[in-house]
């Protein structure tokens, strides 16, 4: 079909005209004027480029210190990493001693803070503190320094200290910085929901509605709508779906302006700040060089949208710590858009197209929708408690898995087109990062995933049974005819089974059946599989099925492509145990054949 449907709800269509558009009523605003459609500032990135705020958290302050050190020599623009709360895992920051060890030896005059501490707002304190112990005035401190704890409530389960309590923190935190300047002190990011399985919709109505209950919660404690839309950044993961992220970053704007505006805020209020970081979820854990790619059109994407500031995040965090490699390329991904390929020129590239401004409308509407809906569940928090949240972003993440188990969401070098010869970078059933279930939580967390890990998994059982047993699964392939008759389907077939790391055994193709037989019984394979045409089967596939099945008995025997149903039932008869077409759900049909040989699922 020309038309394809997003896991937004939104209806692709093949083409966008300028009858579309004007019916948008889009494109005639400037940039940076009214809801921000077209970006937050009249010269784009002429005047000020994005920050790169490349991550390096590392287990110690001295440690981050350090990477802090080398990262602000060599390009990255602002001071990146994630404190820990107690909760999850971050530098720490517990005392005014650790926040002078990691800025002590910076220029924090000259580069902006990009930094989450969690569910906590008094680690903030910790850096004015810091700061002044240093000799440094907490008015020359800019960029973000900031709390989530509806955020950290998803991600860890728990909170370190009741809700209120932790308001009550933000609502110091955001009075402090404004005394004090520039400082901002609320960072909400779309993490947890996005690094879940939700679509952009999700992503950024549930942080826009935490932003809702904050406000509400804030208004209370003597913090008002300005105050609090100059103290917050939002934080957005880049995923794969190029246009869609452009208008994901467009959109949030745009929703952003008119919350700002329904609170009766104008003005530098309605600006949303907002960084981006390139997505977690999409990296893979075979065939690690496309992450460089993936990274690349991520990064693009962001920029394209306007971003405030861009984390590139290594090609290799699904496997391991960044080591300084991966840690260089992922930084240069930001020096090359701005230096090499002058991205910083164009004033809103995307403005004015049809089908970027009518994605950015659709978009826009699923967004309020999903706000309405969290609103009518009593709000984020309720909504947080209930389960509400966490079951909308699990069904997401099903769909998305559905979908690429049965390929119809291609993953390369995963389950398309796997490289069998590749060199791992770690040990087999090796994970850095992998989500593990947090102990005695008070409510549902969302837990981090990455599509492509159900079929590293399958491909991990494979090569794990290799290594103890060592053999695999045997595919042997029962090509019938010339090349040009079963080429076709024997190369589908060897894609389908490599995709699970099996062996597949090729040949140039058999004239007769008997020949065929005795070499698939010779193969010593666990499955044959027959690749010809539709034409030849209804003739070929009986007698061959039984020849190999009686010499031996204990092959399984397949059959490459959909059979035509009146055939069906004589193959099957024949002695045919399964047919794999494009239609095969890839993940259940390779885990099924693992089964079948042993291999603990």
């Amino acid at each position: 079909s020309m038309y394809t449907r997003t896991y937004e709800g939104i209806t692709l269509e093949p083409l966008y005209t300028r009858e579309k558009g004007e019916a948008l009523g889009v494109g005639y605003s400037l940039p940076g004027e009214a809801l921000m459609l077209r970006g937050a500032s009249a010269g784009g990135y002429l005047g000020e480029s994005w920050e790169a705020a490349q991550d390096v958290t590392a287990e110690s302050a001295a440690e981050t210190a350090s990477l802090l050190k080398h990262e602000l020599e060599h390009g990255t623009t602002a001071i990146t990493f994630r404190a820990g709360d107690g909760l999850a895992p971050g530098t720490p920051v517990s005392s005014i001693e650790d926040v002078k060890t990691i800025i002590g030896g910076l220029d924090v005059k000259k580069y902006p803070f990009h930094v989450y501490t969690g569910a906590s707002g008094d680690a903030i304190k910790h850096f004015f503190n810091a700061a002044k112990e240093l000799g440094v005035n907490p008015a020359d401190m800019s960029g973000c320094i900031g709390s989530d704890p509806i955020g950290a409530y998803l991600e860890a389960g728990n909170l370190p200290k009741d809700f209120a309590a932790l308001v009550d923190e933000l609502a110091d935190a955001i009075k402090s910085a404004r005394v004090t300047g520039h400082l901002r002190t609320v960072l909400l990011r779309g993490a947890v929901y996005h690094e879940g399985g939700a679509n952009s919709a999700q992503e950024v109505a549930y942080v826009m509605a935490n932003a809702i209950e904050l406000i509400s919660a804030l208004q209370e404690r003597g913090v008002d709508i300005d105050d609090f839309a100059n103290s917050v950044r939002f934080e957005f993961e880049l995923g794969s779906n190029f246009f869609m992220e452009i208008a994901k970053l467009r959109a949030a704007r745009v929703v952003w302006a008119r919350m700002a505006e329904a609170f009766s805020s104008d003005g530098e209020s309605k600006r949303a700040n907002i960084f981006g970081r390139t997505s977690r979820f999409t990296k893979t854990v075979y065939d690690p060089y496309v992450n460089l790619l993936r990274n690349s059109t991520e990064a693009f994407s962001g920029v394209m949208g306007g971003l405030d500031g861009l984390t590139v995040g290594p090609f290799d965090e699904a496997i391991r710590p960044a080591d300084e490699f991966s840690r260089r390329v992922a930084r240069n991904a930001s020096i090359m858009l701005r230096e090499e390929f002058h991205l910083t020129r164009p004033i809103d590239p995307a403005g004015g197209s049809w089908y970027i401004e009518s994605l950015t409308e659709e978009l826009s509407a699923k967004i309020w929708e999903i706000i309405r809906d969290v609103q009518s569940k009593g709000g984020m928090l309720a909504a947080v408690k209930s389960g509400h949240i966490q079951k909308a972003v699990g069904e997401t993440l099903q769909e998305r898995f559905k979908k690429l188990s049965s390929r119809s969401d291609r993953a390369v070098g995963t389950n398309m087109y796997p490289n069998l010869g590749e060199t791992r970078l770690a040990p087999a059933g090796t994970q850095y990062g992998k989500a593990k279930a947090p102990q005695n939580t008070e409510i549902t967390p969302i837990l981090p995933h990455r599509w492509t890990e159900q079929f590293e998994e399958l491909r991990d059982r494979t090569e794990s049974y290799k290594a103890e047993h060592g053999a695999g699964v045997g595919i042997f392939l029962a090509n019938m005819g010339p090349l040009s008759q079963h080429k076709a389907r024997a190369d589908f077939i060897t894609g389908f089974m490599e995709v699970a790391g099996f062996d597949v055994l090729k040949n140039d193709g058999f004239s007769n059946t008997d020949e065929c037989a005795s070499a698939a019984a010779e193969s010593g394979a666990d499955i044959a599989v027959i690749c010809s045409t539709d034409a030849t089967y209804p003739e070929l596939v009986p007698p061959l099925a039984g020849a190999i099945k009686a010499k031996a008995p204990s092959m399984k025997v397949f059959l490459a492509g959909a059979p035509a149903e009146e055939f069906k039932q004589s193959y099957i008869d024949a002695g045919v145990d399964d047919f794999i077409s494009v239609r095969s759900n890839c993940l259940a049909v390779l885990t099924e054949i693992q089964k079948g040989k042993g291999m603990t699922i």
